[in-house]
């Protein structure tokens, strides 16, 4: 660290090619210099800089880098119109490139940001600036429309709202403006007058080419990588995309998406789950990337945290690893709530799943909420509508570290319907904390009574099983607010009034869980 007074330098501007202007602040050391520039462009005010979890711009200055922070178009002090993923490639170009000019710029850039900062940064690097070195996109979902704005074809409804509220908010100079998740139907959850682009995404639920049009190119990122998964996270399934498609240097932990603290679920998992370390990480990477001396690479370039255990090194996310498939199975058919007879047991040939078990899907009956975050779904695994499958109490050590995948079969009296999977590490005491999940929708509707043949790869996870607890699979048909209501008909959701949305009924013939269990 390096001792001396820090100049911060306010509303700094730079024009784009169509007219609107960019503004920033900078830190840097008053002494010294030039410096190699790190640059965050973020659309919640530059003041903020992430702060809620990233270090201040001060921290970085006294490590030897200015750091420039700046409003995306049309938020803060900059002008122009915001509109999401929209403008960030040609934006965060031009800001690379002006800020490797400004006089205590070396002439070289890294980008650092988590969430949307973190897709902007891939935007920009696909167009690949010359002064660009690195990019340091953390807790970020590459692709605009699965993982951030829909998940398996279910929008995910009260991040998109709370999201779409509060930048609504901020270009009308208030606080989020009011939003209600149960408003049917959904188009009227903002009120009359919501922004534009809120109304577009609404209006695509397919992965079209309207989404197509605002997906990063990671193939096109040439520049070294750093990132931080979350396993409880809602962008973990992106953040691990990352890792693979780009090769990133990684450290993934227990963390939510804000704060990244050590307490989920009311479990207080230590101070050796605390992300304090992956800050010197995070100096390391860029003091690599711009050619300091002394900078060692890391003995590998993931680094793990197992919930239940500790932290491991990896080559590569996941781990390598074999897979451990699990078949539910119900005798009567009554595998509904954690009350009846479904079990998880290794799946062997010539073992039939047993009887079907019947959920139904009610589409104005709440489902809690979103599950993942190492919470008690307990009160979920009550209900009759949710079908649990759970394997005896462990003899020996258990550890899962990937993306574990379920396949099912369905039939259902409706063209369309959603299955939502979740996965429990349950306790001698009956607490089901659930570790992972996601879900699924039919798109495209079916003759009602046809089969349905479900994969769907839950977020990735790292956790340690031990003797005595059990493992639990629920398949649902809804998790309301999680994900949208689905109304079970032909007709777009969006627009569906309560009075036509019906309740699906859904045989669940078979349910297969595959477990990534890491090389010891």
């Amino acid at each position: 660290m390096i001792e001396g007074e820090i100049v911060r330098r306010v509303g700094l501007e730079v024009t784009m090619a169509d007219g609107a202007v960019l503004v920033a602040d900078a830190w840097h050391l008053a002494e010294g210099g030039p410096w190699p520039v790190l640059v965050q462009r973020l659309p919640y005010g530059r003041s903020v800089a992430s702060t809620p979890v990233l270090p201040h711009p001060t921290w970085f200055a006294r490590r030897g880098y200015a750091v420039v922070v700046q409003d995306s178009r049309g938020r803060g002090d900059s002008t122009g119109t915001f509109a999401p993923f929209v403008h960030e490639a040609a934006d965060g170009a031009a800001s690379i490139e002006w800020a490797a000019r400004l006089p205590f710029s070396d002439g070289r850039v890294a980008t650092y940001g988590f969430s949307y900062q973190g897709l902007a940064q891939l935007y920009a690097a696909a167009t690949r600036p010359s002064s660009l070195r690195a990019i340091a996109p953390m807790m970020c979902c590459p692709d605009p429309y699965e993982g951030w704005t829909y998940e398996g074809g279910l929008l995910r409804w009260p991040f998109v709202c709370f999201w779409a509220a509060q930048l609504a908010g901020q270009d009308r100079g208030t606080g989020p403006i009011p939003f209600d998740t149960a408003a049917v139907p959904i188009s009227g959850a903002l009120g009359a007058d919501p922004p534009p682009w809120f109304e577009e995404w609404l209006e695509h639920p397919r992965d079209d080419a309207y989404w197509a049009a605002r997906r990063p190119d990671l193939d096109a990122i040439d520049v070294p990588a750093f990132t931080v998964m979350g396993w409880f996270d809602d962008f973990s399934s992106g953040t691990a995309t990352l890792i693979d498609r780009l090769g990133a240097e990684a450290w993934c932990g227990p963390w939510a998406h804000m704060p990244w603290g050590t307490r989920h679920g009311g479990v207080e998992l230590g101070q050796a789950a605390s992300s304090a370390p992956l800050w010197d990480a995070l100096m390391a990477f860029f003091d690599r990337a711009f050619g300091r001396d002394g900078a060692a690479a890391p003995a590998a370039p993931v680094r793990y945290f197992v919930v239940g255990d500790g932290w491991r090194q990896a080559a590569s996310w996941p781990p390598p690893h074999t897979v451990r498939t699990m078949a539910g199975h119900s005798v009567t058919g009554n595998a509904n709530s954690r009350s009846g007879d479904g079990v998880l047991l290794p799946a062997m040939a010539g073992i039939a799943p047993g009887r079907p078990t019947t959920i139904v899907a009610e589409p104005h009956v709440a489902h809690l909420g979103d599950p993942v975050d190492y919470q008690d779904d307990g009160p979920a695994h009550d209900r009759r509508d949710v079908a649990c499958f759970t394997t005896g109490p462990l003899v020996e050590l258990l550890d899962i570290a990937g993306s574990p995948v379920v396949r099912a079969i369905t039939i259902s009296d409706r063209p369309r319907h959603d299955l939502v999977a979740t996965l429990a590490v349950v306790d001698p005491d009956g607490t089901a904390r659930t570790v992972t999940g996601s879900a699924r929708r039919l798109l495209e509707s079916v003759t009602p009574g046809g089969e349905v043949a479900w994969q769907i790869e839950l977020r990735p996870i790292a956790v340690r099983v031990h003797p005595g607890q059990q493992l639990r699979l629920s398949l649902s048909a809804a998790r309301f607010p999680c994900y949208d209501r689905n109304g079970h008909t032909t007709e777009h959701n969006v627009h569906l009034p309560a009075a036509e949305q019906v309740v699906a009924t859904i045989e669940l013939r078979s349910a297969e869980l595959d477990l990534p269990v890491p090389h010891s």
